[in-house]
């Protein structure tokens, strides 16, 4: 049985892991209105928030956007498999809060 210090440890990189999948998606978002999704990208002003899921960019015609889709979905099953293998009682939206709070200060 591993300590409490293992423990924390694995709920650091589910965090990174977190962290990591949202700079990914950001970066395939970014390639998919540069690309494919360009004439969707002139409809919406600079900042503009846009809900966006990662199932849009599935089955694209770009290859690029396909291994980046591929990458994320992968990471998202290691970071689920660290939490259920682990019982890691992780609130990944309060982290992102948590971020947001340290920012804005």
């Amino acid at each position: 049985m591993q300590g409490d210090h293992y423990k924390k440890t694995l709920e650091q990189a589910v965090y990174l892991l977190h962290d990591a999948e949202t700079e990914l998606f950001t970066a395939m978002v970014n390639i998919g209105f540069a690309g494919v999704y360009e004439d969707i990208s002139q409809v919406y002003e600079h900042g503009e928030s846009i809900n966006l899921e990662l199932a849009m960019f599935e089955n694209t015609s770009d290859a690029n956007l396909d291994l980046m889709v591929e990458l994320i979905q992968q990471l998202i099953n290691v970071k689920n498999s660290l939490i259920n293998l682990n019982n890691l009682q992780v609130d990944l939206d309060k982290e992102e809060e948590d971020v947001d709070d340290e920012e804005e200060e």
